[in-house]
C-alpha cells in the first residue's frame, strides 16, 4: 500500500506532505469547554475490522466503529480509525497515534472486530490473520495488553472499548505464543487482564463469553448501548455510565450478554465537558417569536479577529503571543469553537501547554518520501481578554519542517515529528551542518540536539554526540537515553581516546526508562540483553517479551534477533519455523539486517531447505548496498569457497577491505590471511600485516585473534613497512622502506598525540607493537559507525 493510499483510509494519519483541508464544525455543547476551563488533549484510536479475508467475516463492526468515531469527533477528540486492517496497517496506525498522544492526553481505544484468547492472554485479529503456523501468533495478531500498555506509556488516563469477543474464528487449534513454545487452545471471549494505573477496560461481554453481533446492518448491543448512554450522559464521569450500559446490555440480550469493566482509574474520566452557555435550556424546544426582541450576541455578530501564524512544525506550536499581539492584550481565557482538520489545540494551561498551543497530527513517514515540506490548518475560538468583551479569533497555520528533521529524524521517535532516516541513509555531509545550524538557532529545541548527536555519532564524533546525548537525555528525550545507554555501555569504543565513561548502572538505568515509556529501541536492547544473558528463567522470559512488544510496534531489529535466536543449531530452541516467520516480516519491511541473516539461512540451509548459494549471495549483495557492517566479508567467503562463478581472489579482497572498513574485524583478519597465502596478486606481506593490525584495534576478540597469529607469522621487515603505511593513511609523511628511524618513530609520536594517546615504551623496540599503535590511530581517525551494529 503506497503512503498516499495509507494517508486516506487513516483519516487520522495527517502528516507533514500536502494535507487536504477539512473542517471539522461541532454543535455548541457537543464537549466544548468553558472559557478558562483547561482542557486535557483527547486522543481516539478507533478500529473496526469487519471483512476479514480467511475467516468468517462480522455482520456490524466497520459501522459499530464509524458511528463510535463519529461520536468522539462530537466530543472534540482527535480520531485516528482505521478499517478492515491488515497486520502493517495495524502496526501503522497504532505507530501514527502513538506519536501524536501528548503526555498528558486522555486516550481512547475502541476495538470492534474479531478477538481471541490464547492461555491467558487475549489477542486482535487484523484482517488478514492466518495461522499456516503454530507460530504464527506474534506475526498475525495484536496482543491486547501491548497495546493498552503502549497508548497508557503516553497520555494521562485511559479508556479501553473491547466490542470484540464475537465467535471464535480460529476453533480446535492449539498455537505457541510463549518462548518456551507451549501450544495453547484457542478461546472464544477475552480473560480479564491487570490494567495500567489511570485506566479502564470496558468489555463488551463477561470473561470467556460471547458477545452478539446484533442485526445485520446495525449497531451491536453493545455499542448501541455505548453510544445512546454517552449522548445522554456526556458530561458524567465514566465509571458511572457502565452501569447503566451494562444494564441496557443486559435487557436487551435478555440476560445472555453482561458487559465487563476493569479500572484501575484514580480520576473522573469524561468524554466531554459542558459549556455553562450550552447548558439545556427548559424552553430551547419552544417556537421563537419572530416578532420578539431578541438580544443579539456580540461575539457572534463580530467579525472575527483574523490571526495567521506561520512557523515550524513541531509536536506543540505556542500561539499565545501571535493572539495577543493581533488583540492588543494578553489571553483571559479561550473557548473552541471550530475545531482544527489536521491536529489538536490545547487551551488554558499555562502551568504546561499555554493558553493557547496547536499539536499538529504526525506521520511516521521516511524523509525520502516527503514531496511537501509544509502543511496547513485553521480553527477558531472564543477569546476572553483580560479586559474588555470576548472576541472569535479565527487562526491561520501554515507550518513547515525543518531541514534538521528531513536530514536525522529518527525512526519510532516519540519525542521527534515523525519524519525519519535509517541509519544507512544519513547523508553526514549535508546533514551535520544543517542540524548544527537548527541548534544554534533554536537551542531549546531537544530533539536538534539529539538528531546532531545522532548525525556526530555517524561521523564517528562521539565525544561531541555524547555531550547532545546526555543533555537531550537530560532535557526528556526518550530515544536520546537510548543512544546515551549504548555509548554508556558499548565496547566498541576506545574509552581512552574518546573520555566517554564506561558506566554499565546507568546505562541499564536509562534502558529501563525507556521500556517504561514503551520506547521501541530500549525495548529491543534490553530485550536482547536479558534474552541473552538472562540468568533465570524469569529474566529470559521477561527479555522475549520486550522484543515482542517492539515486534509488534514494527521494530525489525526485534523481528531479526528473534528469528535468528530460534534459527540457532545446536541449541534448545532451535525451531527453524519459528525463527523463519520473524525474518520473512524483516524481509517484508526491507531491512539490510533481515537480509543478510537470510543469506546466512540460504547458505547453511538452516531452515531445512537444501543450501542455495544464488539466493544467499542476492541477500548478502542486498544487505552490502544498503550499508550493512558484516555482509560484505560474507560474499568474500563464498568467492573463496567457489561458491560464487567468475570471482577471483582480488575481488575477494575488495570485499574484505569494505567490510574492515565499516568495523568487521573478519575483514581484516581474513583479507591477511588470503594476502599471507600469496593468493592475492600484487599483495604482499606488509599489505597482510596492516589488515591483521587494523583487525586486532575492533572488539571482535576471534578476529582479533586470528589477526595477531598473522602478525606473529610474518618478518618484522614487513611489519615495519606495514607501520610506514598506516602513519600515512592518517596523514604522516613517511619514507615506506622497512627502516625505523627517528623520523617514523617522530610520526608515531606526533600521530598519536594528535589523539591524546602515549606510545607505549614496548613500541621502541617491538616492530608488532608499533604498528598496532599506528593501528590504533587509524580506528581513532576513523572510528567504526556504532549505529550500523
Amino acid at each position: 500500500m503506497t503512503i498516499g493510499h495509507r494517508m486516506n483510509r487513516f483519516r487520522g494519519a495527517a502528516a507533514a506532505v500536502a494535507l487536504i483541508g477539512l473542517t471539522h464544525i461541532f454543535p455548541a455543547g457537543a464537549g466544548a469547554e468553558a472559557p478558562g476551563t483547561a482542557a486535557h488533549p483527547k486522543i481516539a484510536i478507533v478500529i473496526g475490522n469487519q471483512d476479514y479475508e480467511n475467516v468468517a467475516d462480522l455482520g456490524n463492526a466497520r459501522k459499530d466503529a464509524e458511528d463510535i468515531a463519529a461520536l468522539l469527533r462530537e466530543f472534540r477528540f482527535n480520531v485516528f480509525d482505521g478499517f478492515d486492517l491488515e497486520k502493517r496497517e495495524f502496526e501503522e496506525l497504532l505507530r501514527t497515534a502513538v506519536l501524536n498522544i501528548p503526555q498528558n492526553a486522555d486516550v481512547v481505544f475502541y476495538y470492534a472486530g474479531h478477538g481471541i484468547q490464547i492461555g491467558r492472554r487475549n489477542y486482535l485479529l487484523p484482517v488478514d490473520a492466518k495461522f499456516e503456523s503454530i507460530y504464527d501468533v506474534p506475526l498475525e495478531t495484536m496482543t491486547l495488553d501491548r497495546v493498552i500498555d503502549t497508548l497508557a506509556a503516553r497520555g494521562a488516563a485511559h479508556l479501553a472499548i473491547l466490542d470484540s469477543c464475537r465467535d471464535n474464528p480460529f476453533e480446535n487449534i492449539r498455537l505457541a505464543a510463549d518462548l518456551d513454545a507451549n501450544l495453547f487452545e484457542t478461546r472464544v471471549g477475552f480473560d480479564v487482564f491487570r490494567t495500567p494505573i489511570n485506566s479502564i477496560v470496558a468489555y463488551s461481554t463477561s470473561p470467556g463469553a460471547t458477545a452478539m453481533d446484533g442485526e445485520i446492518g446495525q449497531n451491536s448491543p453493545y455499542t448501541s448501548a455505548v453510544l445512546s448512554i454517552a449522548r445522554e450522559a456526556p458530561t458524567e464521569n465514566i465509571q458511572q455510565l457502565f452501569p447503566l450500559i451494562r444494564e441496557r446490555v443486559h435487557t436487551a440480550t435478555e440476560g445472555r450478554q453482561v458487559p465487563w469493566e476493569s479500572s484501575t482509574l484514580v480520576r473522573p474520566f469524561h468524554l466531554a465537558q459542558l459549556t455553562p452557555d450550552a447548558t439545556p435550556d427548559p424552553a430551547s424546544d419552544a417556537t421563537p417569536d419572530p416578532a420578539s426582541d431578541a438580544t443579539p450576541d456580540p461575539v457572534a455578530d463580530a467579525a472575527p479577529v483574523a490571526v495567521s501564524y506561520a512557523g515550524r512544525f513541531d509536536r506543540a506550536v505556542s500561539l499565545d503571543a501571535a493572539i495577543a499581539a493581533e488583540l492588543g492584550q494578553p489571553i483571559g481565557a479561550a473557548r473552541l469553537v471550530e475545531a482544527p482538520a489536521n491536529g489538536v489545540v490545547a487551551l488554558n494551561d499555562p502551568e504546561r501547554d499555554g493558553m493557547v498551543t496547536y499539536a499538529p497530527e504526525i506521520a511516521d513517514i521516511r524523509a525520502l518520501d516527503v514531496t511537501d515540506r509544509s502543511m496547513s490548518d485553521r480553527f477558531t475560538i472564543e477569546v476572553t481578554p483580560g479586559s474588555g468583551p470576548s472576541r472569535l479569533v479565527s487562526v491561520a497555520l501554515e507550518l513547515t519542517l525543518d531541514a534538521c528533521d528531513l536530514e536525522a529524524g529518527d525512526t519510532l521517535d516519540l519525542d521527534g515529528v515523525g519524519v525519519f532516516r535509517l541509519p544507512n541513509e544519513l547523508d553526514l555531509r549535508r546533514g551535520l551542518p544543517i542540524c548544527e545550524a537548527a541548534l544554534q538557532r533554536d537551542p531549546d529545541v531537544v530533539r536538534f540536539r539529539y538528531q546532531l548527536g545522532r548525525l556526530q555519532q555517524a561521523a564517528r564524533q562521539f565525544d561531541a554526540a555524547y555531550d547532545n546525548f546526555r543533555a537531550a537525555a537530560d532535557a526528556g528525550h526518550m530515544r536520546a537515553k537510548h543512544a546515551l545507554s549504548v555509548l554508556l555501555d558499548t565496547d566498541r569504543l576506545d574509552r581512552d581516546v574518546t573520555g566517554i565513561p564506561h558506566d554499565p548502572e546507568l546505562a541499564l538505568a536509562l534502558l529501563e526508562e525507556g521500556v517504561a515509556q514503551q520506547d521501541p529501541y530500549a525495548l529491543h536492547r534490553l530485550g536482547k540483553r536479558l534474552m541473552r544473558e538472562g540468568e533465570t528463567e524469569t529474566e529470559r522470559k521477561r527479555g522475549f517479551e520486550l522484543l515482542e512488544r517492539a515486534v509488534e510496534l514494527g521494530h525489525t531489529f526485534s523481528m531479526n534477533e528473534l528469528g535468528v535466536y530460534f534459527l540457532t543449531r545446536d541449541t534448545d530452541h532451535y525451531i527453524p519455523e519459528r525463527g523463519m516467520r520473524y525474518l520473512r516480516a524483516s524481509e517484508l519491511r526491507e531491512d539490510i539486517y533481515g537480509y543478510n541473516n537470510l543469506g546466512f539461512v540460504a547458505l547453511h540451509g538452516l531452515d531445512g531447505n537444501p543450501t542455495d548459494y544464488d539466493r544467499a549471495l542476492g541477500y548478502f549483495q542486498a544487505a552490502s548496498e544498503g550499508g550493512h557492517p558484516t555482509a560484505p566479508a560474507n560474499i568474500a567467503r563464498m568467492i573463496l569457497r567457489g561458491q560464487v562463478g567468475g570471482r577471483d581472489t582480488v575481488e575477494a579482497l575488495r570485499w574484505y577491505d569494505l567490510a574492515l572498513e565499516r568495523g568487521d574485524g573478519w575483514g581484516g583478519a581474513n583479507g591477511a590471511i588470503i594476502i599471507g597465502k600469496g593468493d592475492v596478486p600484487g599483495r604482499g606481506p606488509a599489505d597482510a600485516a596492516v589488515r591483521a593490525a587494523k583487525a586486532v584495534g575492533l572488539t571482535d576478540e576471534g578476529a582479533a585473534k586470528k589477526a595477531r597469529e598473522t602478525l606473529q607469522s610474518l618478518p618484522a621487515e614487513a611489519v615495519n613497512r606495514a607501520m610506514q603505511m598506516v602513519l600515512n593513511e592518517v596523514g604522516q609523511t613517511v619514507a615506506v622502506d622497512g627502516q625505523i628511524g627517528p623520523a617514523t618513530l617522530g610520526a608515531l609520536e606526533a600521530a598519536s598525540a594528535e589523539y591524546g594517546m602515549q606510545v607505549p615504551s614496548a613500541a621502541r623496540s617491538d616492530p608488532t607493537a608499533r604498528l598496532l599503535q599506528a593501528a590504533r590511530v587509524y580506528w581513532a581517525m576513523n572510528p567504526v559507525r556504532l549505529d550500523l551494529f
